[in-house]
């Protein structure tokens, strides 16, 4: 018997694209490799136990164009393979520094389990490739794929250059039918940034539902009859989510949030910051820097005097919030379904997919308790939500069928976009402008040139300064300067790939070009490998 709540559980995964071929340990390749180890690798196992175990559910999991390059590029898989034994050789340290200490010796035991486990997991049953695992787990339903855009620029910034944003969608399209053999038809816009009339450019690329932070649905004109509990229909026909707040509360909450609660293991005390830089060796160092283990042996227990975490007890607690988690959304289905008219309840439960593992160790299990929970519920599912998408359900039922325009909006700080335009990044927007019109000079060249070498070696410039150009355009840059979090890197980044396009564009003009920046920049900024054809055409 169908049941008259579905429940759509969204990850988004999106790391910005970090390459350095010329060095054997980078620092921020380090956040690769934590969300490989602590997310991508362990939702996989957990989905592949619920298929052992004949849990039903869905969930979906959008993957970002900038992440995919990164998940199918073997410099740094290679390196993450390396990654997980340098963690073991740790390990086995730790086992001998720690074998007096009972109490962080249990821990230690479980991290040690644990990742022979993900390594089993990675070199065994993954063969060291993440998109086939993927592929896999659409193939068996427990996975229902999605994309992002490009290299996740936050789209209102941009909207007085569509041929920009077209960029972005043909990448993003290409990229994923290139990883997963098929079309995506549900997208993440980045950082939920909307704008009016950009429905009718993400229906030029075949897309047929969006997500939306809740007041971009519940503001929008008319006001839809169901609120975010129920797709609404766009000018341009396609199908928006509104997130629904309660249970992003549930979660995200810093004060009231699951991931608070003292007996979960705490974020901030990896023993990269408690042991000498001679016993961590040169693998957990970089430039001085010390990096994170991964290994954290304290509870938060919500004082500087921390308490040592007992995975055992997390583990315990972890399913009585998903068991809360499910009863809340009975609750809320329940009490909605006397106005819905006789139509089923849409819950959206979008988060970043690093929050389950990275930032909240406990995470994966949470997610897997709570499949497990839903599965003997009357109430509710989890459900794909191409379920919802009445172009896409056999049923095809559309619970409101009227056409709503949805507002400008965001689910950053303050809902709009000042976190993506504000002073502190003012000065990218000109720059990206500028790239923009050495990048169409270069083009009309080759267009009013005739065919030989030359324009073929133009046109390896400027499909390289359309990949800096692309990189350039991450939300992630004025996000990590808005909150100064590695603000010095994003402005080094920000300033580098201007550069670069400044830089190929001179020798590109040049009668006998250097190709030697090119070659450098193609093997170190190598992702979307066709970009040119999506440029020069």
């Amino acid at each position: 018997m169908a049941k008259p709540g579905k429940v759509h559980l969204l990850l988004h995964a999106h790391l910005p694209f970090v390459r350095e071929p010329s060095y054997d340990r980078f620092l921020e390749e380090n956040w690769f490799f934590e969300a490989m180890a602590e997310t991508y690798l362990p939702i996989i196992q957990m989905l592949n136990r619920l298929e052992e175990k004949g849990v039903p559910g869905t969930l979906n999991f959008s993957v970002s164009s900038a992440l995919l390059a990164m998940l199918t590029d073997c410099s740094l898989l290679d390196k993450f393979s390396r990654h997980l034994h340098k963690q073991l050789e740790l390990l086995e340290r730790e086992k001998v520094r720690l074998q007096n200490d009972s109490e962080k010796m249990e821990v230690v035991n479980f991290y040690y389990r644990r990742q022979i486990a993900l390594i089993n997991t990675w070199e065994r049953d993954c063969n060291c490739e993440i998109v086939p695992a993927l592929k896999r787990l659409v193939q068996i339903g427990k996975i229902n794929l999605l994309t992002c855009v490009g290299t996740h620029p936050f789209l209102p910034a941009y909207q007085n250059d569509v041929e920009a944003i077209r960029l972005q969608l043909e990448i993003t399209v290409r990229a994923f039918e290139e990883a997963f053999g098929k079309k995506p038809r549900g997208l993440w816009l980045p950082e939920c940034g909307y704008f009016e009339g950009l429905d009718a450019i993400l229906a030029e690329y075949g897309f047929k539902y969006f997500f939306l932070e809740t007041h971009g649905v519940l503001l929008a004109k008319p006001a839809p009859k169901y609120g975010v509990f129920a797709p609404i229909k766009t000018p341009a026909g396609l199908y928006c989510f509104g997130r629904e707040q309660s249970s992003s509360m549930e979660v995200w909450s810093r004060k009231t949030g699951y991931p608070g609660h003292p007996e979960y293991r705490e974020f901030f005390k990896d023993i990269a910051h408690e042991r000498e830089d001679e016993y961590l060796g040169d693998y957990f160092l970089a430039a001085g820097t010390h990096i994170e283990t991964g290994l954290k042996y304290y509870r938060i227990t919500g004082s500087e005097d921390k308490k040592i975490y007992r995975p055992w007890n997390a583990l315990r607690l972890v399913e009585d919030h998903a068991r809360l988690f499910v009863a809340n959304r009975e609750e809320t289905v329940s009490n909605l379904l006397p106005n819905m008219d006789g139509n089923k309840v849409s819950i959206l439960c979008p988060y970043d997919a690093e929050l389950f593992g990275h930032w909240w160790f406990e995470g994966p299990l949470f997610i897997e308790k709570m499949f497990e929970r839903a599965a003997s519920s009357n109430v509710v599912e989890m459900a794909s939500l191409e379920d919802s998408v009445p172009s896409l359900n056999v049923a095809g039922k559309v619970a409101d069928p009227d056409v709503h325009a949805p507002i400008f909006s965001s689910w950053g700080e303050g809902g709009f976009g000042e976190v993506w335009m504000n002073d502190a990044v003012t000065f990218e927007y000109p720059l990206f402008f500028r790239m923009r019109a050495m990048m169409n000079d270069l083009k009309k060249r080759i267009h009013g040139a005739v065919r030989g070498s030359k324009v073929a070696t133009v046109k390896r410039f400027l499909a390289q300064m359309a990949r800096e150009l692309v990189l350039f355009q991450a939300s992630d840059w004025a996000f990590m300067i808005h909150n100064n979090s590695a603000a010095d890197y994003a402005r080094n980044r920000l300033n580098g790939h201007y550069e670069n396009v400044c830089a190929l564009y001179a020798e590109a003009v040049k009668a006998k070009p250097n190709l030697q920046l090119l070659k450098t920049l193609e093997q170190k900024n190598n992702l979307f490998p066709w970009i040119g054809e999506c440029f020069t055409s």
